[in-house]
């Protein structure tokens, strides 16, 4: 490079790359080490709603919120002196008739204390942040809808007949590992044909909304309590022998019997089975066995509980 390449200076002046800096759609500012400005482009005056002029020597703080002060001291500022360099920090900006408007910054740290901001508006990247959060929680609220649809009674809002059979196995799993044993009860509503026939169908769902009801009071947090279909239910007793499950069992008989809906007396029949520890018996095989029970129940006076035995072969 010769003498006179190395004098050679660029032709773009000061007051051109004023002329550039004010077309930017974005803003541009130079502070000094006391936080006031000393330059500011177009952008900054119309954000501000203040003439260019009129904001040189002015504290950045004037143009904050104060939540953004305390952010700005706290944060931005200790980040910038000791990385030199702050991005993508969004703090809300103060215009000059009070608006607060969301803005994101950039600051490069420079020599004597000067710092270099970049910063522009993001309302609308706010805006579609939120709306994607709330189609998100839209999707979320459709889906659990959509499960709840798929796996309770719409009746009464108990497990329905399918996803029984799923969380059952699950809990049947969880016993054998455990060396524990469950039960299975069966619950029938006794002369509900009759409520149906002679009281209509909405009394007839009513009363087995209220049956839902006393099941749900009288569950434990792992119990399983299902619909599987007309007036029968199923409840899933984890952890429990045989005392247990027909103790549980009577109390809910009790407890129903002490139902009235629409001055009608309600009873139910239950039949109860509970697994045995190492036999290879699934739920579907305890589910049969106390409906077995149920109809002995059913066969031998109704309103009573009748056990039945996981011994039995099938």
């Amino acid at each position: 490079m010769n003498d006179q390449d190395s004098d050679f200076q660029h032709p773009v002046d000061h007051t051109l790359s004023h002329t550039f800096l004010n077309e930017f759609s974005s803003g541009h500012l130079v502070l000094d080490s006391h936080r006031k400005i000393v330059y500011c482009n177009a952008y900054i005056g119309s954000l501000s709603k203040i003439s260019q002029e009129a904001l040189i020597g002015e504290s950045i703080s004037t143009f904050f919120t104060k939540a953004s002060n305390i952010f700005l001291d706290t944060y931005v500022y200790p980040i910038l002196l000791h990385e030199k360099l702050v991005t993508e920090s969004q703090m809300s900006w103060l215009s000059g008739d009070g608006e607060v408007v969301p803005v994101m910054i950039n600051i490069k740290l420079g020599q004597n204390g000067m710092s270099y901001w970049s910063l522009y508006i993001c309302a609308k990247r706010d805006k579609l942040h939120t709306e994607l959060i709330n189609t998100k929680e839209e999707l979320k609220a459709q889906s659990e809808n959509l499960y709840e649809l798929a796996t309770t009674d719409p009746l009464t809002g108990l497990l329905n007949r399918r996803e029984l059979l799923v969380q059952a196995e699950n809990v049947a799993s969880q016993m054998d590992r455990n060396s524990s044993t469950y039960a299975v009860l069966t619950l029938d509503v006794d002369f509900f044909k009759q409520v149906n026939d002679t009281h209509g169908h909405q009394t007839g769902d009513k009363v087995l909304i209220q049956l839902a009801k006393v099941l749900l009071q009288e569950r434990r947090a792992n119990d399983l309590v299902a619909r599987v279909g007309g007036e029968e239910f199923v409840i899933v007793l984890p952890d429990v022998d045989e005392e247990s499950a027909f103790l549980v069992a009577e109390k809910i008989r009790i407890k129903v019997a002490e139902q009235e809906v629409d001055g009608i007396s309600i009873t139910m029949s239950i039949g109860v089975v509970v697994s045995e520890q190492g036999m290879e018996l699934n739920f579907d095989n305890l589910l049969a066995l106390s409906d077995n029970a149920l109809l002995s129940a059913k066969k031998t006076g109704r309103n009573k509980t009748t056990m039945g035995s996981a011994s039995k072969s099938f």
